[in-house]
């Protein structure tokens, strides 16, 4: 049952395990992993695994399969800063997951990774034993007042989860964001949902992290809602935090802060807020920082550090999602490399390359239709990355 939970609790972090508490229940079923405190100034996703496992074990439901969580940035967590030296939510990237996955590896050059070291062996060892799908959850805040909100990198099988949730979801993050936990699940071919519960020092943001928490056990089939005290009052909860239900948003812009910048949110600006073409939103050192185009801000950055100054989002309209889920399941983007201005990548799989000389209109749109949400600027060129497993896993393709 939720309860408030002052934030002061979280200085019992330096004595926090890597790992927050496991469960397992009396029938198979599937593998539930949540990662809280990716970000040391984010406390309330580990307040809230603690209190999930702490009533699970004392309550003792009807249960299928196995829960774990994961405590992620232990020093930072401590310090109560964001990371020590690097963030540990942009490390995950192919080069640096080949230097953790050797576990005799003892050439780590920072405190992050030591952290990276530990939970990819932790994850690593959970995937080994799973009997059962795999889904993964990680729990943020925000540093601007937030109401809460799901980002999911842009699979059909990550729609279908976050759909269950009666919050708003945030599309094509992974556009603008390399080397996160959730990126590099999602490679391995497993559902992942990323969940921000609201600002960073809010109470209700470790009541959110608790309803979420528990509304996706009973959306996977771990728990019924009726095993659980007060089980229908998880999602009514959640659905009571916003006021933009579950419209689907896509990212259009990204303001990434430079090196040595002094970069500068005018005050007062929340997620969800409308914003005009030309709005003066943020200055530096040198000039002022305007939106580019209408829509409404995401992410406004309230805090030293990190170099995310802010989003621009805009809402896509269901019938648009519906033709993306026909064209994605028939498999159209095949027939791409035989149009002109479009040829598969040498190098990488699942990739086109686009000539913008030769193929001009809407080929950003219509790539995110058919599931090509990264890519790579080059001169004159544009390559297109499409997720492998889109809508079946990996034991499936």
């Amino acid at each position: 049952m939720i309860t408030s939970t002052k934030l002061e609790n979280i200085s019992e972090t330096t004595q926090l395990e890597r790992i927050l508490g496991t469960y397992t229940g009396n029938k198979p079923g599937p593998n539930l992993i949540a990662f809280g405190g990716m970000h040391g100034n984010e406390p309330s996703g580990v307040i809230a695994l603690r209190k999930v496992f702490q009533e699970i074990h004392s309550y003792q439901p009807n249960f299928n399969g196995k829960f774990f969580g994961i405590a992620c940035n232990l020093g930072a967590l401590s310090a109560k800063k964001r990371f020590i030296k690097s963030d540990l939510n942009r490390i995950w990237t192919p080069e640096n997951i080949c230097k953790v996955s050797d576990r005799s590896n003892s050439n780590l050059s920072h405190p992050e990774q030591y952290e990276q070291f530990e939970i990819y062996h932790a994850v690593q060892d959970i995937i080994k034993e799973a009997s059962g799908p795999l889904y993964f959850i990680d729990l943020h805040t925000t540093s601007a007042e937030s109401q809460p909100f799901i980002s999911i990198n842009d699979t059909l099988r990550n729609r279908e989860e976050a759909l269950k949730y009666p919050l708003p979801i945030i599309l094509g993050v992974e556009e603008h964001l390399e080397g996160t936990i959730l990126n590099y699940i999602n490679h391995l071919g497993h559902i992942s949902v990323g969940f921000e519960a609201g600002q960073h020092d809010a109470p209700s943001s470790i009541e959110n992290q608790e309803a979420f928490i528990w509304t996706t056990l009973i959306n996977i089939g771990c728990i019924s809602e009726y095993d659980i005290l007060d089980g229908h009052v998880y999602p009514e909860r959640l659905a009571k935090t916003t006021t933009e239900g579950k419209k689907i948003f896509e990212v259009r812009y990204k303001y990434t802060i430079s090196e040595g910048e002094e970069f500068t949110m005018k005050p007062h600006y929340v997620n969800f807020q409308s914003v005009r073409k030309n709005e003066l939103l943020a200055s530096n050192q040198h000039e002022n920082i305007y939106a580019l185009e209408k829509g409404k801000v995401f992410m406004p950055l309230y805090q030293k550090q990190g170099d995310d100054g802010f989003f621009i989002i805009k809402r896509i309209k269901w019938c648009w999602l519906q033709i993306s889920t026909v064209l994605r399941k028939g498999s159209i983007h095949k027939i791409l490399p035989y149009l002109p201005g479009i040829r598969k990548h040498n190098d990488l799989d699942y990739a086109l390359e686009v000539n913008r000389k030769i193929a001009r209109w809407y080929v950003i749109e219509i790539f995110h239709l058919l599931g090509f949400r990264r890519k790579i600027l080059k001169k004159g060129h544009i390559i297109f990355i499409k997720r492998k497993h889109d809508f079946k896993g990996p034991e499936l393709e």
